[in-house]
């Protein structure tokens, strides 16, 4: 049998150590083997580099002063000092209203002139005093609960948000106030003159305590509301969805809907109450467009 040639690449010869053999290997073999063991050796220390050496991600820093930082834990708990601050503004108010109520109940039985009183009831007059109380407390702290939720939700609004809080949490008592001075001074007066008046030579009027000051006090709270109409207006053209332009074109429906307001709200059948109001109504709408003209909407 002829003999194999031999491998001219690789060559066995036995290792005198041991039972195995080693490869012997030519120049081209070993260089190639070096180089695929470098390559090998390149693409694990490419792969198996330690966390601790590779370079960190550089992270924005974060403001401590940023309220956005806070957790759900440190909004409640503002939020729980903010409502125990209300109730305390309230419970002030209230203590002071028990010494100004007796004043208060003057002044709204003042626009009904020689008009006589009466309770059916023992229990009428402390009931409407306490009732008077509540409300006179509520009107003087407002302002202070409205400020305290504005600067709970301050934070959480952008620049142009707070251009629209601003001006209802300072506005807002101020509008009111001045609509239950005007019903005051310009609708009870005349109102309570006419019926007072067409009841002459008819029936002595004998007007129930209570029922005169809920009504009193129904009409100071609709004027005070209807009043907040500049504050409407403006919140609407600030977040976009109205403008002077359109608000002036559509000036014959604020005048309808204004007398429809009046009626309403004005319980004589005298179309001069109603005129009144109507009046008052349209010129807070026109003195809303000059507002907005102002600030460029």
């Amino acid at each position: 049998m002829a003999d194999k040639e031999p491998n001219s690449d690789t060559n066995f010869e036995p290792d005198l150590s041991g039972s195995q053999f080693r490869a012997i290997t030519t120049d081209k073999t070993n260089s190639d083997a070096a180089g695929d063991a470098l390559d090998l050796q390149d693409s694990r220390s490419t792969e198996l580099v330690p966390t601790s050496q590779a370079k960190p991600q550089e992270q924005a820093p974060q403001d401590p002063q940023d309220p956005h930082t806070m957790s759900v834990v440190e909004h409640l708990d503002e939020l729980r000092w903010r409502i125990i601050r209300s109730v305390g503004y309230l419970a002030t108010a209230f203590i002071t209203a028990l010494f100004l109520t007796k004043d208060v109940l003057r002044i709204l039985q003042k626009p009904a002139g020689n008009m006589e009183f009466q309770a059916l009831s023992i229990e009428e007059p402390l009931l409407v005093f306490f009732k008077v109380a509540s409300y006179l407390a509520l009107i003087l702290a407002s302002p202070f609960i409205l400020f305290e939720i504005g600067r709970f939700v301050a934070p959480g609004l952008t620049r142009q948000e707070k251009r629209i809080v601003s001006p209802v949490v300072f506005g807002s008592p101020l509008l009111f106030c001045c609509g239950a001075v005007f019903a005051y001074f310009c609708l009870l007066p005349p109102m309570l003159n006419f019926f007072g008046n067409f009841s002459q030579g008819i029936s002595p009027i004998n007007q129930r305590l209570d029922y005169y000051i809920s009504l009193v006090c129904s009409i100071l709270l609709y004027m005070g509301l209807c009043f907040q109409i500049p504050i409407v207006i403006f919140t609407l053209a600030m977040a976009g969805l109205v403008n002077s332009k359109q608000l002036l074109s559509v000036w014959r429906y604020a005048v309808f809907g204004s007398g429809m307001v009046a009626c309403v709200l004005t319980p004589d059948p005298t179309a001069f109450s109603m005129l009144i109001v109507t009046t008052a109504l349209t010129g807070l709408y026109f003195m809303s467009i000059i507002l907005l003209k102002l600030f460029g909407k």
